[in-house]
């Protein structure tokens, strides 16, 4: 999916590789482009083989419709199994992110095989009727899928964390000392906060600016962000909500801001290349995440590391990264009420817990959204500290760097102590 469309799997592939050849790898990309369209994204040093692909299609959504998605994937795995086949001998890994059939193929056809397979989970639930997760040399995960996988089919899953360029998504003028005045406005020694938003969608310097970062699809939840929000704009009528991403339901979505009323204070950005990302964290104040489930989820760590406060649904490993003490939920695809017992308050408008890097609430009903997000915006003082708690450990705990190495060291293990070429 690289070359068409990017989520955490895509970024965590295109980053890490930056560092590994750092230390010493060469890396080749194979990737699908669809049979009648082409790449999107720019992918280096890339393969891009044309398989059917639908992206449009909502298969979250439809009945039935995860057999599509299924179908697409087979696909272009029969297709990159035969190109890999004819080039196993050049690489001394092959790494594959959330494809197991295609381990399953290449497992069966390659015989005495000088490449070893590394396959990479994002999901702990990943469809795997051939048996691929067993078969590969190597399991990588991170965040809530490392203990169900461990748990399940592979209790030697290594646990690679996701990570960010803790440099690229620095705040201008220094993140790690800025300081706020009114919500909206951030005021450091070098100048106010980086505006490219506000100029590009006419945004006043004192309305504050909510993000959200997601392909729009079911499990992104964006019906509870919009329904809080609009509860928002009841105390703050000249909040905006800038929401970047692609994805199925975003039509859907654009069509329910203009019926409800709020379409005036909802940006749509569409797809937002990696290199421009920084820029639209830089314009935020508060970044909030309303999805149903994540096993790890990129753009949280983005905005810690753009030193930007987070409210979040109590959705999976997202409470953890900002701080939170409870175990995250373990079931995925988690859907309907809440579970019992995790807030202290069992009541609408009042399903929030305070961490060190913002606000966990209710992942079902919009007003303890909408009254975290409103709590935040009135208190400087807690953005400030919940930003900086945030930048902190992005910085501490999540640099590429690390988790190349890591990576680097599973490589080495599997193929005997050689450097990789992968």
């Amino acid at each position: 999916m690289a070359a068409t469309e990017r989520g955490g799997g895509e970024t965590f592939d295109l980053e890490i590789s930056r560092h590994l050849a750092k230390l010493g790898c060469r890396v080749t990309f194979l990737s699908n482009i669809p049979v009648f369209g082409r790449a999107k994204l720019p992918v280096p040093n890339g393969v891009l083989l044309r398989s059917p692909m639908f992206p449009w299609f909502p298969w979250d959504r439809v009945k039935g419709g995860w057999r599509v998605r299924v179908w697409e994937f087979k696909r272009f795995e029969e297709k990159a199994a035969r190109w890999i086949i004819g080039h196993a001998d050049d690489f001394d890994i092959i790494q594959i992110c959330e494809l197991p059939y295609l381990v399953s193929i290449l497992k069966s056809e390659i015989r005495n095989p000088k490449s070893k397979i590394v396959l990479r989970l994002t999901a702990p639930n990943a469809h795997d009727p051939w048996g691929g997760v067993k078969l590969a040399d190597a399991v990588i995960a991170s965040g809530t899928s490392i203990s169900k996988i461990r748990g399940a089919v592979r209790p030697d899953v290594h646990d690679v964390p996701n990570a960010v360029d803790v440099e690229r998504f620095r705040d201008e003028g220094d993140g790690d000392s800025g300081q706020r005045s009114e919500v909206g406005i951030r005021k450091s020694d070098v100048g106010p906060r980086t505006s490219d938003l506000r100029a590009a969608y006419g945004i006043p310097d004192s309305a504050p600016i909510l993000l959200y970062v997601a392909r729009f699809q079911a499990f992104k939840n964006h019906r509870l962000l919009l329904d809080a929000f609009d509860e928002v704009l009841k105390s703050y009528p000249e909040a905006r909500l800038v929401l970047a991403g692609s994805g199925p339901l975003k039509g859907e979505t654009e069509v329910r801001c203009q019926k409800s009323g709020i379409g005036g204070r909802v940006h749509f950005m569409g797809e937002v290349a990696y290199d421009d990302l920084p820029a639209v964290y830089r314009s935020a104040d508060i970044k909030v995440i309303s999805s149903e489930y994540e096993s790890f989820c990129f753009a949280a760590i983005e905005a810690m590391a753009a030193g930007l406060p987070v409210v979040t649904t109590d959705c999976g490993w997202v409470p953890r990264l900002i701080g939170d003490k409870l175990p995250p939920i373990d079931k995925q695809w988690v859907q309907g009420a809440d579970v019992p017992g995790r807030f202290e308050v069992e009541m609408d408008g009042q399903r929030i817990r305070r961490v060190p890097g913002g606000m966990v609430v209710s992942r079902t009903e919009p007003e303890s959204l909408a009254s975290a997000i409103q709590l935040m915006m009135r208190d400087s003082a807690t953005r400030e500290t919940c930003g900086r708690w945030n930048r902190e450990k992005a910085v501490r705990e999540h640099g590429w760097a690390s988790s190349a190495r890591k990576l680097l060291g599973v490589y080495q293990e599997v193929i005997g102590g050689q450097r990789s070429e992968v």
